[in-house]
């Protein structure tokens, strides 16, 4: 029998305790509006900024751009999926304490809109994916697709935003956060041609992805990969396949002598493993995905888990 997911009722129960749990840390404080791209008040004389950020991929581009000028606090952790995280009271602090706060947008961060509503003030959040290459998701929804960390021009733009959003709140350090992004910008535009330079060596008509769900669509059209399926046809790990979704999936891969079927490593791989038997192809599950590695693996950092995943590629489809 193929997996099941868990019940409508059994999330709806959760998403309920979640959101009790949210009201009963605020008190009776009345909850203000964000204000997207909102100015807050710049730290005190001798003071770091303080900079509360959604997701991984932009702990590490903020941590580059910020170096030791000011502090950067995630709320989402390694193996944090971001389609289907649940706010915690203590992220409500987060956002009461930080000066600025940095979200990703495209609805991937949804669930941060009501935590800062509850974190009461006046709270600088801004969005750094302004400017970002805009692509819909490979098995064709028409939303646009919000892994656009996988291009890593679009990582480029996004530390520009970061810059602005630092810069913005901490117009005293303007200098070292230009200085900083100036230096990252440069290690990212390496990464971007040793990337190409790496899915280079794999034979035309080996570069082939299957995927877990619709995270990879980025870095298959910025590095010249063609994609075949993924298990899951949709940008959101939480969805669930039908039977007839994985059978036309497994026709695909036999027809493309597709040679992997890859996953994030946070992805329980016993569907996949299932389709790899059936299509007769291997599974490597150790990608990075919707989250960063934590501290001491070799995709800790954004830059670390582009060139982890380049190798584990290109070591599978040659």
């Amino acid at each position: 029998m193929l997996y099941q997911g868990p019940g409508r009722p059994a999330r709806i129960i959760a998403a309920l305790a979640v959101l009790m749990a949210l009201l009963s840390a605020c008190g009776d404080t009345p909850a203000t509006p964000a204000t997207p791209g909102g100015e807050g008040t710049p730290p005190a004389a001798g003071q770091q900024l303080h900079v509360t950020v959604t997701t991984t991929q932009i702990r590490s581009l903020a941590d580059a751009v910020a170096g030791s000028t000011a502090k950067v606090t995630p709320i989402l952790q390694a193996s944090d999926d971001p389609h289907a995280y649940e706010p915690k009271p203590s992220d409500v602090q987060l956002i009461a304490n930080a000066d600025l706060v940095l979200r990703h947008g495209m609805g991937l961060d949804h669930w941060l809109d009501k935590v800062v509503q509850n974190a009461g003030g006046n709270h600088s959040v801004v969005t750094v994916t302004t400017g970002v290459k805009l692509e819909s998701g490979d098995s064709g929804e028409p939303s646009a697709d919000p892994h656009v960390w996988f291009d890593v021009t679009n990582a480029m733009t996004m530390t520009r935003d970061i810059r602005d959003a630092m810069i913005a709140a901490d117009p005293a350090h303007k200098d070292a956060y230009q200085a900083n992004t100036d230096a990252y910008l440069a290690t990212l535009q390496q990464l971007d041609s040793d990337i190409m330079a790496q899915i280079a060596t794999i034979p035309p008509d080996q570069r082939k992805m299957v995927t877990n769900h619709d995270a990879f669509g980025y870095y298959i059209r910025r590095y010249g990969l063609i994609f075949v399926g993924s298990i899951v046809p949709s940008m959101d790990s939480s969805a669930e396949p039908s039977a007839k979704d994985l059978a036309q999936l497994v026709d695909k891969i036999k027809a493309a002598h597709v040679r992997a079927i890859f996953l994030e490593s946070s992805i329980n791989p016993k569907l996949e493993k299932q389709i790899a038997v059936e299509a007769g192809v291997n599974v490597v599950d150790t990608l990075y995905g919707d989250t960063l590695g934590p501290p001491d693996s070799p995709a800790y950092t954004y830059e670390g888990m582009m060139r982890y995943n380049t190798q584990t590629i290109v070591r599978a489809l040659k």
